[in-house]
């Protein structure tokens, strides 16, 4: 009996390690969801959950806090080399020691150090703190500065021991960011909303030594002290500004971001220049003595809350937009230059014939990708303001994009020239399809309309209006004599392509119609898709439902088998759904992606479809 539970047990084993060998890995190596084939892009350093805290360790590794844990990143290669979770509770302000080896957390209300070295706890105490919103070590790190947000108060401790040295209660509406000052006798705090937003307080005394500045708020963190102990660099609502410190001598103020908020900023190596990170994603390098911009760049998505410099002083690291980002201070450019998207991937179309897919992101560029390899092969620039919708040609020389600021783009797939812009929607251009020969563009927008436009001229040569609000989908039939529209009033309407005439309307959502697609060559049949989380089967020549399909949620995107048997639904839940279009049955349910899923294109002989998600990347599905 003993010798077969053995065998059964060495045979359970063996059959796991089978299947982990057996589970699929992407281009960069990492585990595939179950039932994906490839993916395009990569989640490496994404946080979509947020971080609290970023830093440099000495030797150039990044270290990040999350949740109750830290992240220890492989800067030079990528690759996060180890998790530690230091806390029941969430943690938070997480600063780094002098030489590296120890971290101070907030959490739970406690102050928190914790041993990198050993992985264990080394001192906690409660700070009885409401809104405790920041700790720091003093220069000689003995002693520790919190901040309590609201009701403001600044409170100093003995790290060793948790005595309270000092309770100050501010006059401001909050606190929310804090700097000892050159001696660890003074500090300085930033708070909102009406001036002053600046104290510096004596910490032996708890005098308030002075306050000045008004401009709203501080925001968390960004306000530092020089090296050399005479400067103090602050964020607030429309600025940045740095102030001697003796005589509080405003010194510049950096000005111009987009948004006008600085959520976050840094000192560089080189004394003489300044970091500044801001709501539009972009981070500014500037000469802080002339207050000229040196370099701007885009690194993230969102807003910009943490900058550090790396001890070289070589290299940023940022967060921002749920990305985890390093960059080369010279350049701007990415450390390392992954091939995948920015920003959420809104939209993906194939190839006809091939194994491509071609996706859109609201980073402005559409990509070409080979989903058998995960390869990107080629980056179109000039989708401004973000790429909503993509359609590629029938012929797949060209790319279609509809963009934010309501133009449709044209581009020669081959090598990612601009070939034209069609202009005459106002507000967002939403969906966009070829007909079949390739003669004709449709798309639809916010305003209301369904465009068709020739490949010789300039203007539409129909307009389609009927709608009440927004166009949010569009499909063209297998003839190109029919196009079927979803929009904002909750009514599918199919229209003739040369007349512009309205053949048939039917409600199809409680709310907005997100997504529609044809599902027989006659181009009477239809699904279609929104706010209600159904798929609905309808008949537009017989205006009747004729099934419906309960995916949930906020449904994006649907696509139909080539025999039309088969619809695949996507959504705000994350999921991709195949259903029988006969019976209603769902058949298969895939999961993998981190964040809503936009679209959803088959590809090479359909036996393949990839979803385009706002978790930044694509997956590739076997499907039935």
């Amino acid at each position: 009996m003993k010798r077969y539970i053995t065998s059964t047990i060495g045979l359970l084993l063996m059959l796991h390690s089978v299947s982990i060998a057996q589970q699929g890995v992407d281009i960069m190596g990492d585990p595939l969801p179950e039932g994906a084939m490839q993916k395009l892009g990569t989640l490496r350093m994404k946080y979509p959950g947020g971080l609290s805290a970023i830093a440099y360790l000495p030797d150039g590794r990044g270290i990040v806090s999350t949740g109750n844990s830290v992240h220890i990143w492989n800067l030079e290669q990528g690759e996060r080399e180890t998790d530690y979770q230091v806390s029941n509770a969430s943690v938070g302000s997480m600063k780094v020691n002098q030489d590296g080896t120890k971290l101070l957390f907030i959490s739970g209300g406690d102050v928190l150090e914790w041993s990198l070295e050993t992985q264990q706890e080394l001192y906690r105490f409660p700070t009885k703190q409401s809104g405790l919103a920041l700790v720091m070590y003093s220069p000689d790190e003995t002693k520790v500065l919190t901040l309590g947000r609201t009701p403001p108060t600044l409170k100093e401790f003995e790290l060793a021991t948790g005595e309270e040295r000092i309770s100050i209660t501010g006059d401001m509406a909050l606190f929310s960011a804090a700097a000892y000052g050159p001696d660890g006798l003074t500090a300085f705090v930033g708070g909102g909303y009406d001036e002053p937003i600046l104290t510096h307080y004596d910490l032996t005394t708890g005098e308030k030594l002075h306050g000045w500045f008004g401009n709203y708020s501080v925001y968390g963190g960004a306000m530092h002290l020089s090296d050399d102990q005479q400067r103090l660099l602050v964020g607030s609502r429309t600025m940045a500004t740095e102030w001697r410190i003796e005589g509080y001598e405003e010194l510049r103020r950096f000005t111009g971001h987009h948004g006008g908020a600085v959520n976050a900023l840094a000192y560089c190596v080189d004394p003489d220049q300044i970091l500044t990170g801001s709501r539009d994603g972009s981070i500014r390098h500037w000469n802080r003595l002339t207050g000229d911009i040196i370099l701007r760049w885009y690194a993230h998505e969102g807003v910009v809350s943490n900058i550090a410099v790396s001890p070289d002083g070589e290299r940023v690291l940022s967060f921002g937009g749920g990305l985890l980002a390093e960059s080369v201070l010279a350049t701007g450019k990415p450390r390392l230059g992954w091939e995948r998207h920015s920003g959420s991937v809104e939209a993906v179309a194939a190839v006809a014939d091939t194994q491509q897919v071609v996706s859109g992101s609201s980073d402005g560029t559409l990509r070409l990708w080979d989903t058998a390899t995960g390869e990107s092969l080629r980056i179109i620039t000039g989708a401004e303001l973000g790429a909503f919708c993509v359609a590629v040609s029938p012929d797949g020389n060209r790319a279609a994009a509809g963009c934010k600021d309501g133009v449709l783009r044209e581009f020669d797939l081959s090598d990612g020239t601009l070939l034209r812009e069609l202009k005459g929607h106002l507000g967002f251009v939403r969906a966009v399809a070829y007909s079949p020969d390739g003669s004709q563009l449709i798309s639809s927008a916010d305003d209301g309309s369904v465009r068709v436009w020739a490949a010789d001229q300039e203007d539409a040569v129909t307009v389609m209006r009927g709608h009440l609000g927004g166009v949010l989908a569009v499909a063209v039939s297998a003839d190109g004599q029919k196009v079927l529209s979803g929009g904002r009033d909750g009514t599918v309407r199919l229209w003739d392509t040369r007349s512009g005439i309205e053949l048939a309307q039917m409600a199809a959502s409680r709310g907005w119609v997100q997504t529609v697609a044809f599902t027989d060559n006659r181009g009477w049949r239809v699904v279609a898709g929104g706010r209600d989380g159904r798929v609905i089967f309808m008949d537009m020549q017989a205006r009747q439902q004729l099934s419906e399909m309960a995916h949930g949620g906020w449904l994006r995107a649907l696509a139909v088998s080539s025999d039309g048997r088969t619809v695949y639904s996507s959504g705000d839940d994350r999921a991709v759904c195949a259903w029988n279009l006969a019976t209603g049955e769902r058949v298969a349910r895939f999961t993998g992606h981190e964040g809503t899923v936009n679209g959803l294109a088959l590809c090479g002989d359909g036996t393949r479809l990839v979803s385009a998600s706002s978790d930044t990347s694509l997956l590739v599905w076997q499907v039935p």
